[in-house]
């Protein structure tokens, strides 16, 4: 029979796993009825997401490593995106009974290992039993100045992305084909990276995690912004790593272009910026900003596939 721990022996377990040595400011975490953190004169950003099987993971594709180091990239992706620093997860699970001890550990295990990267401590949250599994990670991040909102894009002002986005749609879509390869594209959809965007950080005039595709997105600021957003197919595909992205598309008889406006799921940043801050280290130039009331465009075209939508 599989293993059913208690929720006792679970939260113990938690404890240990998520234990680290840069916990700054944590006074009480998990194990009681909530966390404590010392107060600073920082401002505090904070954010939540949510992750439901078959509406946004299929348990044959994914393993809970991957589920919970994906949210937890989603996550933190949406506080640098505001110019802050992560701090603090809270993560809420509700799993099957079968196997519950291993589900949970491969589950934190993900979640740690991102975590870890960017130095951010799990202090808390909460665990249920359901049908089906569900994931909700809440980030609390440290911001030392005004945060980068998707209202401050300006006409004149340059796009970025800060990588070109696509290759998540492309591993998607091998899934759905009943494929696994090429691997590291397919890993691209199950496990993305996340890198921070720190030269973006530092001059963006607005930015946001491109989650749901550069055109929602894009269209999140533009209308945010009050100005319209055009995008250039040259100067898109004159990104580097477009040919290898085309090649798989024409390959699966796909339109690469919807990939990357509307694949969602990389976790790169898009951003606008002064053109007199320009350089090749905030990342890929896709675009302009123009006068407008919050279209964006493609060489002129509206965009008329939409990225990820809930409702």
């Amino acid at each position: 029979m599989p293993l059913i721990e208690s929720e006792a022996g679970l939260i113990e377990r938690l404890r240990d796993l998520f234990h680290t040595s840069f916990e700054n400011g944590v006074e009480v975490g998990i194990g009681d009825d909530g966390a404590v953190i010392a107060a600073n004169n920082n401002k505090l950003v904070a954010t939540v997401d949510m992750a439901v099987e078959e509406i946004h993971f299929k348990r044959e594709w994914s393993t809970p490593f991957q589920i919970g180091a994906k949210l937890t990239t989603a996550n933190l992706a949406d506080v640098f995106a505001m110019g802050a620093i992560p701090k603090y997860l809270l993560v809420a699970a509700a799993i099957t009974e079968v196997n519950n001890s291993q589900t949970v550990t491969d589950l934190a295990n993900g979640i740690r290992s991102v975590a870890d990267k960017f130095k951010v401590s799990v202090i808390g949250g909460d665990l249920s039993k359901s049908e089906k599994m569900s994931l909700s990670i809440t980030a609390f991040g440290e911001l030392n100045k005004n945060p980068i909102l998707r209202s401050g894009a300006k006409v004149g002002d340059l796009v970025y992305v800060s990588a070109l986005p696509g290759l998540s749609a492309a591993g998607l879509a091998i899934l759905g084909r009943g494929l696994d390869r090429p691997r590291y594209v397919v890993e691209a959809h199950l496990n993305p990276k996340l890198a921070v965007p720190s030269a973006l950080i530092a001059v963006a005039t607005s930015m946001c995690d491109i989650s749901d595709g550069v055109a929602t997105d894009g269209s999140n600021i533009a209308k945010a912004s009050e100005v319209d957003i055009e995008l250039s197919k040259q100067l898109i595909s004159n990104a580097a790593g477009f040919s290898d992205l085309k090649e798989l598309a024409d390959e699966l008889s796909e339109d690469v272009f919807d990939w990357i406006l509307s694949g969602g799921e990389d976790h790169f940043f898009l951003a606008t910026v002064d053109p007199k801050n320009a350089k090749n280290e905030l990342g890929v130039q896709i675009g302009v900003v123009k006068e407008g009331k919050g279209q964006v465009t493609l060489d002129g075209a509206i965009i008329q596939k939409a990225g990820y939508q809930h409702f």
